[in-house]
């Protein structure tokens, strides 16, 4: 058994080389600490500059998104008048067709009737007329007819269009936004800028 000092001068070595240990250790946690925020601080302020770059490039974007809708709308609107004048410029040609189809059918019954009267007349005429029905003429004119009657009648409507649609985006958690850099540099996650994706809409 060891004896022990009766003024306590060996404890109290022992203490100071504990509390000497401790203060090192302390000191080293506390460099750390110190080396971790300087190094947290600088990617925080890297952070804030990317974000700012950032939010010039999307709000860039998002107002050529705004003019492309709104450029999408107006062509739109342009061949949504053009085909519905289109569909009234077809009626017209058609009831154009059908009178010169008419025309055609009663040229046609004329001459055929014309035909039929030089015929009679070669017996008892002393001067008589050639005369011979064009066939193929007829023919070729009422195929063309027949081709733009199918032609008119093809229309194309626009039941599509592109538009911009809002998109859901999660919120923001509130652990986020007590971060002092954050709360202070209001990097709020672009949540005032508006998000949409191109849709193809139907109607």
């Amino acid at each position: 058994m060891r004896d022990k000092c009766p003024s306590g001068c060996r404890l109290e070595g022992f203490i100071d080389m504990a509390d000497e240990d401790i203060q090192k250790r302390l000191r080293k946690i506390c460099a750390r600490i110190q080396h971790n925020q300087d190094i947290t601080s600088s990617v925080m302020q890297n952070i804030v500059q990317y974000y700012w770059s950032q939010r010039k490039t999307i709000i860039q974007t998002f107002m050529q998104e705004l003019r492309y809708a709104e450029f999408a709308e107006e062509l739109h609107r342009n061949l949504t008048f053009l085909q519905n004048r289109s569909a009234e410029l077809s009626k017209e040609l058609q009831k154009k067709h059908c009178m010169v189809w008419d025309q055609i059918n009663e040229i046609r019954r004329i001459e055929v009737d014309i035909d039929i009267k030089i015929r009679a007349c070669k017996g008892s005429c002393k001067q008589t007329f050639d005369h011979a029905i064009d066939n193929e003429g007829f023919s070729a004119m009422k195929n063309k007819m027949a081709e733009f009657n199918i032609l008119s009648k093809r229309q194309k409507s626009f039941s599509k269009k592109l538009i911009l649609q809002s998109v859901d985006r999660p919120s923001v958690p509130p652990t986020y936004r007590k971060i002092p850099i954050i709360r202070n540099e209001l990097l709020t996650k672009f949540e005032d800028i508006e998000q949409h994706q191109v849709v193809l809409d139907e109607f």
